[in-house]
């Protein structure tokens, strides 16, 4: 390899490092204690219900899959992204339905990638195996890397789209309102929120 292209090499490759390195601190900053200064335990039910409700509207078949899993989740979500990073937080509960037991929890994200504009929506996870829903309550890490475009509308439009991981869960989102493009690698934190 001659020195040009070696330097080029490795001068990109440190670039790349020292981006995934302050990705890790920025996302590391978030403390794992409890937050108090959000939605109640009741507003974050009532959220959760109409979401579920909405939700069951448009998707009959998700009734039975609620009733068969272990449990479920439901955040709402703002995201704002400019050119090169973006961010977003929401709230949450997450619904044990062996043990009849709700965590309350608050997920930060952050975005790097190219892309533009802003989105809310809401997202039902339900679990399928009951070790992620034990850890969706304590706190978790999820990275993605993927492309999107959003168009949204008020909440009386919600436009609803089904992501089945096959990774012990199946995701239904309800779009709130929002134009958002973007090609990026994100990084979510969830962590306890009004613990007792």
């Amino acid at each position: 390899m001659p020195e040009s292209a070696f330097t080029t090499f490795v001068s990109t490759w440190i670039h790349r490092g020292l981006l995934v390195i302050t990705v890790i601190a920025i996302a590391a900053c978030a403390t794992n204690s409890p937050d108090t200064t959000g939605p109640s335990r009741a507003e974050l039910d009532a959220m959760s219900d109409t979401a579920i409700a909405t939700l069951v509207e448009t998707t009959p078949e998700l009734e039975e899959l609620l009733n068969q899993s272990p449990g479920y989740a439901v955040v709402k979500m703002t995201i704002t992204k400019i050119p090169v990073v973006g961010t977003g937080a929401g709230y949450g509960v997450v619904v044990n339905q062996r043990t009849n037991t709700r965590s309350y929890i608050r997920v930060s994200q952050f975005e790097i990638g190219g892309g533009m504009g802003a989105e809310k929506f809401k997202v039902l996870i339900v679990f399928t195996d009951e070790k992620l829903v034990d850890r969706a309550a304590r706190g978790t890490w999820h990275y993605e890397a993927g492309a999107e475009a959003v168009a949204g509308s008020d909440a009386a439009q919600a436009s609803t789209a089904t992501l089945d991981k096959g990774k012990g869960y199946k995701a239904f989102k309800i779009t709130e309102g929002g134009v958002c493009v973007r090609v990026t690698v994100r990084v979510a934190q969830a962590k306890p929120y009004l613990a007792d």
